[in-house]
């Protein structure tokens, strides 16, 4: 391997072929700490929905490692001060990965029983812990913002009239009433191509 590196008296090279090997297994093994430290520092997304993910994905790093010959022994301390701190899942990172709409509750089981596989801990109990704990949360907010959210979406009489009225300037009522109208637009609140919530 050629190299722009001094040689040593003897006119080899400083750098062996053994030493490159160590040091590309070195990069090879630090480069997913890089690359969660980058995700999870971010400033312009939310980071607390991806925790868990970047918690499940050091865990099977570490595992994949522990039995290599030339890290293993600082792999295995590695291992059991990264799950003395992460073994348990903080709450709320808990809800913030729940409440991601690509995951809820099924992706959150998948991945307590991958990180189980890891970890060797079970967490049987803890989606319903996790289920319990939002409820309460949604009870509290409730609570507090339940009257404010009532008024904000149930018009009163007083106005009713008018946001008729409004609507009627645009999909034309009036001309649905006396049957001139057909077609699509003259059903627009049942349009089966509106999506739906889940």
């Amino acid at each position: 391997m050629q190299t722009n590196y001094p040689l040593s008296s003897d006119g080899t090279p400083l750098l062996t072929n053994n030493h490159w090997y160590v040091a590309e297994k070195l990069l090879s093994f630090l480069q997913l700490f890089y690359d969660s430290t980058v995700i999870l520092s971010g400033v312009y997304y939310p980071t607390a929905p991806l925790m868990l993910h970047q918690i499940l994905k050091i865990a099977r790093h570490l595992n994949a490692f522990e039995n290599d010959t030339l890290l293993r022994q600082v792999v295995v301390h590695m291992k059991d001060k990264y799950f003395k701190y992460w073994r348990d899942i903080p709450i709320l990172y808990a809800f913030a990965f729940i409440l991601d709409p690509r995951a809820k509750m099924r992706g959150f089981h998948k991945a307590l029983q991958r990180l189980s596989a890891f970890t060797g801990t079970d967490y049987s109990r803890l989606p319903q812990d996790v289920r319990k704990g939002l409820t309460k949360l949604y009870q509290i907010y409730d609570t507090k913002f339940g009257d404010v959210r009532l008024r904000v979406h149930e018009p009163s009489s007083t106005t009713e009239g008018k946001n008729k009225s409004a609507w009627d300037d645009i999909y034309g009522d009036d001309d649905i009433g006396s049957g001139r109208r057909s077609g699509s637009g003259s059903n627009v609140a049942s349009n089966s191509s509106w999506p739906t919530t889940a």
